[in-house]
């Protein structure tokens, strides 16, 4: 290995005189932007008066020692020196496909084990500087590496088969890329797979999918009932009075009527119900009929026939998927009376007709519904129909909130923290007690979700692997929320370059965010507030992009 890659040479004067090359695939690849718009002098510039040390340029470090000779002239030695090469090396070795690079002539540079393991060559073979068809014995018009270079663009998935060196013939799958500069091909890497790479990704990839179905601290998915009673977690005797309740009616085929709160997790119960009862091997189909305009609530539960309206093509609907599994009515205190009547006729008669078409069809579902309300209170209101509520409401369970439930805090914040600390890139070690305290007495509008996105704030803001005080929300800690760059610098929106909707646009967002965060994220008590319905209020959140 050279001493150094390239040498600026200084005058007496400690100008730039010359510029020395000693690497020349660096001077090919460099030269050009070394002395390009003064890049020597301003690199001379950075390094100022020390006689050594590192330093980047393009992407690259380099060591650089200083060395004088006679007649006061000074050379300036960079070299990207042994540990850049060695953190490459390790690092394509740790590749768990095989991976090969090639000069442009298709003389092989490195090799990885996973490659010498897949073509059988010995670790003491001396193949890297030997031309590739010297190594493998291949198709020339068939290699996916020099077929890269050729037409200078990648070469995916070519399956090939060739004689190992050991004797045998091996079958990979190969992709190849031509590694270019200034778009002159320089050379070229392949990626290649045999079954045993394969089958170890497929292994992988499964494992991660395990992993995925144990993040149950997150939102649930509709359609892909993954949540058992299992995940409800708190010992407090409010949740387990309801999650035994819910267990025991589970394997009963009648409507269950869901009620807590926003937040306390009545689309777990309802995952839960589905999975431990005799419909469990049908589908579980979920629906917000809160987040759902009135329009377009109809044709997602009926579906449509093709030419009931304009565009409109042959569609089930969710009352068809669900049929011989669950339909969770999530939030029904939201949906209209006009609708209410309409779900009675199926409840009532098991039959349905999509929007515009000629025939009834037929339905079996189980109804799992959800009030984030006293129903009771919703029926004198008129805002359930009494027949409907008496038909869903063959079993009620009341989830408790957590503010009735502080002993389940710390189990909560405990396995949200254990599912969520890989995705943080920072140590997680626990929460403060003053944090607890503060939780206990905090009434948690929002309830679990609430807590969930607390917890995510916090693990964002902290810095030493403990949430303390400092990490919560300025509403938990009587502190003012830090103002925005705008308002921090006194000024407001430009309104001579803006344009009214976006002025009127960004103000209601603000407002909208203030709300909800006095409201612990429950849009039904954000929308009373601001005197619209909760259907109104989801669609603004849609139209900004705040999630609650």
């Amino acid at each position: 290995m050279e001493l150094f890659d390239f040498a600026l040479i200084l005058g007496a004067d400690q100008k730039l005189r010359e510029v020395v090359w000693s690497n020349p695939a660096l001077e090919e690849q460099r030269r050009h932007h070394l002395l390009k718009n003064g890049q020597a002098e301003k690199l001379l510039q950075a390094i100022g008066g020390e006689e050594q040390g590192r330093i980047a340029w393009h992407n690259v470090r380099y060591s650089f020692k200083r060395l004088a000779w006679r007649d006061h002239v000074h050379a300036v030695l960079f070299s990207a020196g042994y540990d850049q090469v060695m953190l490459y090396t390790h690092a394509l070795e740790l590749v768990a496909e095989g991976v090969q690079i090639y000069d442009r002539e298709g003389y092989l540079v490195f090799c990885n084990r996973t490659s010498r393991r897949i073509s059988a060559i010995p670790p003491e073979a001396d193949i890297v500087g030997r031309h590739m068809l010297d190594i493998w014995n291949v198709d020339e018009e068939m290699s996916a590496s020099l077929s890269s270079m050729r037409t200078n663009s990648p070469v995916k998935n070519r399956v090939d088969t060739f004689p190992s060196l050991s004797g045998g013939d091996v079958t990979t799958v190969n992709t190849a890329y031509p590694l270019a500069d200034d778009g002159v091909v320089k050379g070229a890497v392949l990626f290649e797979r045999d079954i045993a790479v394969i089958q170890e990704k497929k292994r992988e990839i499964d494992n991660i999918a395990k992993a995925l179905q144990g993040d149950s601290a997150g939102n649930a998915l509709a359609d892909s009932p993954r949540y058992t009673f299992d995940h409800i977690i708190g010992d407090s005797s409010a949740l387990r009075t309801a999650v035994e309740l819910a267990r025991k009616f589970a394997a009963v085929d009648c409507h269950i009527l869901l009620i807590g709160e926003t937040g306390t997790g009545k689309e777990m119960f309802a995952q839960s119900i589905h999975r431990e009862s005799s419909r469990s091997q049908k589908n579980f189909v979920a629906i917000n009929c809160a987040a759902m305009p009135e329009t377009l609530v109809e044709s997602m539960l009926f579906g449509t026939a093709k030419g009931a309206f304009t565009g409109s093509e042959n569609k089930a609907g969710l009352f068809e998927e669900a049929n011989g599994g669950t339909l969770f009515l999530d939030e029904l205190n939201s949906m209209s009376m006009a609708m209410q009547a309409k779900i009675l006729r199926v409840i009532q008669e098991g039959v349905f007709r999509r929007i515009g078409g000629g025939r009834d069809q037929r339905t079996d579902v189980r109804i799992v519904s959800s009030s984030n309300e006293d129903p009771y209170r919703l029926v004198e209101a008129g805002s359930i129909r009494r027949d409907l509520f008496y038909r869903l409401s063959s079993v009620q369970i009341q989830i408790p909130p957590l503010r009735d439930r502080p002993e389940d805090l710390e189990p909560l914040i405990e396995r949200y923290m254990y599912v969520k600390k890989y995705q943080f890139a920072k140590r997680i070690d626990y929460v403060a007690p003053e944090v607890l305290a503060i939780f206990r007495e905090y009434s948690w509008p929002g309830n679990v979700r609430e807590l969930f996105h607390v917890l995510d704030y916090a693990m964002n803001v902290m810095e030493e692997g403990v949430i303390d005080a400092d990490c919560l929300p300025a509403h938990f800690t009587g502190k003012p929320a830090p103002k925005q760059d705008e308002q921090a610098r006194g000024t407001g929106p430009d309104l001579f370059d803006t344009r009214l909707a976006d002025i009127i646009g960004d103000y209601e967002a603000d407002i909208l965010r203030q709300v909800l965060e006095h409201y612990g994220g429950n849009i039904s008590r954000a929308a009373a507030s601001l005197g619209i319905c909760r259907q109104s209020l989801s669609y603004r959140l849609h139209k900004y992009g705040i999630v609650v």
